[in-house]
C-alpha cells in the first residue's frame, strides 16, 4: 500500500457524500509541502461524521501552493459517507479495527494493518484522527498515551483533554505506538463551530517544528481518563425518551445534556417498563471486567448511578447505541494512582 499518489485537485470540490465517485475506502494520498516529514489526517472513519472532511478540504484550498508540511490524507468508509452513514449494515466499524491487543483476522483489520506498516515507515510528525458526536459534547481531544508531546498535541484543539485506552483497535491507539497522536471530537456533524476549531487546530500544528513544547499551551493541562464503557445488555429492546410497547428499557430523555459533568449518586438513566427486572446496562472497564453493579443499581423501576461519575459521549441517537455505546463514563486523571482521594471538580 503506497501513499505517494497525489491527491487529485478536483477532490477538494466535493462534499463527503460524492467522494465515493472518485475513491475508495481506505484510500490514502499525499499532499506535498515544504518540510517533507508529513503530517497525517485521518477523515471520515464513520461516514456520517463530515467535519473533518469539511476542514481539511477548505485548509488544503488555503494552500494549494505553499502548505508549511507534506501531510498523508486516509479517507476510511466512502461507502458509508455516500449515504451520510456511520457504518453501512452488515459492516465492521472502521474505527475498531486497527492493531491493538486483540490481533483480528478480518480483510478490514488485515488492510489497516499493512497501512499501519506503512505510515510508520514515513516517520510521521503526528497523527489526527477528525470525528463527531451524535449527542451534546464539548468539543474535545482524546489521547492514547500521557506523554508531553500528546498532551501538547491535544491541546492545540482543546483545553478538554480525554486519556483513553478503550476500545481497542483505534487508529489514534494503534498510531500512539510510533508517533504523537491524537482523536479530534469535534461536536455535532454540520456545525460551523467544528470545522472552524478544526482548521484553527490544522493551521497552528502545520507550522510546528517539534511539539515538546507548543506556544500558549499551559504547563500543566488537566486529562479525564475515559475508564469505563457503557452499553446496553444485548438482547435488551430499548428506547430513547419514548416508551413503546417493545422495549424493556426507555432512556432519559435529553441525557446527553449531562455530557461532561459530574452526576451525583441516584441520577437516573432510565427506566425499566413494567414486568421488566434485569439490569439494563452493562459497564466494563478496558480490560473488559464487568464493574457494572459499582457504578449502577435500580431504584424502583429507575436505573440509578451508585456513585459520583462524569459522563461523555451519552448519544440519543437508537442507532448509534446499537451500533458502539451509550456513553463512557470519566474520573480525574490522578484518581488512578490515588483511588483513596475523594473525586474533584475540575472547571
Amino acid at each position: 500500500m503506497n501513499p505517494l499518489t497525489e491527491l487529485p485537485h478536483d477532490l477538494l470540490e466535493l462534499p463527503a457524500n460524492q467522494l465515493h465517485n472518485k475513491i475508495n475506502s481506505h484510500s490514502l494520498f499525499l499532499v506535498k509541502g515544504k518540510v517533507t516529514r508529513p503530517l497525517f489526517v485521518s477523515v471520515l472513519q464513520h461516514g456520517d461524521e463530515t467535519t473533518g472532511w469539511e476542514a481539511l478540504r477548505r485548509f488544503l484550498k488555503n494552500h494549494r501552493t505553499n502548505l508549511p508540511r507534506s501531510m498523508v490524507v486516509y479517507f476510511g468508509n466512502m461507502e458509508a459517507a455516500a449515504h451520510n452513514l456511520r457504518l453501512v449494515n452488515g459492516q465492521l466499524d472502521h474505527n475498531r479495527c486497527w492493531p491493538g491487543l486483540h490481533q483480528q483476522q478480518n480483510p478490514t483489520a488485515k488492510k489497516l494493518a499493512q497501512l499501519t506498516e506503512t505510515i510508520k515507515a514515513l516517520n510521521p510528525f503526528a497523527s489526527v484522527d477528525i470525528h463527531n458526536n451524535s449527542g451534546r459534547n464539548p468539543h474535545y481531544a482524546g489521547i492514547n498515551a500521557l506523554k508531553g508531546e500528546f498532551i501538547n498535541l491535544a491541546s492545540l484543539f482543546s483545553d478538554t483533554i480525554i486519556h483513553f485506552t478503550s476500545p481497542d483497535g483505534t487508529q489514534s491507539g494503534a498510531f500512539a505506538q510510533f508517533c504523537p497522536a491524537v482523536t479530534l471530537e469535534c461536536g455535532q456533524a454540520g456545525t460551523a463551530d467544528g470545522t472552524e476549531q478544526t482548521i484553527t487546530f490544522l493551521e497552528n500544528l502545520i507550522h510546528l517544528p517539534h511539539l515538546h513544547q507548543v506556544p500558549g499551551v499551559a504547563e500543566h493541562q488537566e486529562v479525564m481518563n475515559m475508564f469505563s464503557t457503557v452499553k446496553i445488555k444485548k438482547n435488551t429492546p430499548f428506547s430513547v425518551a419514548h416508551a413503546n410497547a417493545q422495549a424493556a428499557f426507555v432512556i432519559e430523555r435529553d441525557l446527553d445534556q449531562h455530557n461532561f459533568k459530574w452526576l451525583s449518586p441516584g441520577t437516573p438513566f432510565g427506566t425499566l417498563q413494567s414486568g421488566h427486572q434485569e439490569m439494563p446496562l452493562v459497564v466494563t472497564d478496558p480490560m473488559g471486567l464487568d464493574i457494572t453493579d459499582l457504578y449502577f443499581e435500580r431504584r424502583g423501576d429507575q436505573v440509578v448511578l451508585k456513585q459520583n461519575v462524569m459522563p461523555a459521549m451519552i448519544t440519543p441517537s437508537e442507532r448509534a447505541i446499537q451500533l458502539d455505546c451509550l456513553c463512557y463514563l470519566m474520573r480525574p486523571i490522578d484518581r488512578i494512582s490515588q483511588p483513596e482521594q475523594p473525586l474533584r471538580e475540575i472547571s
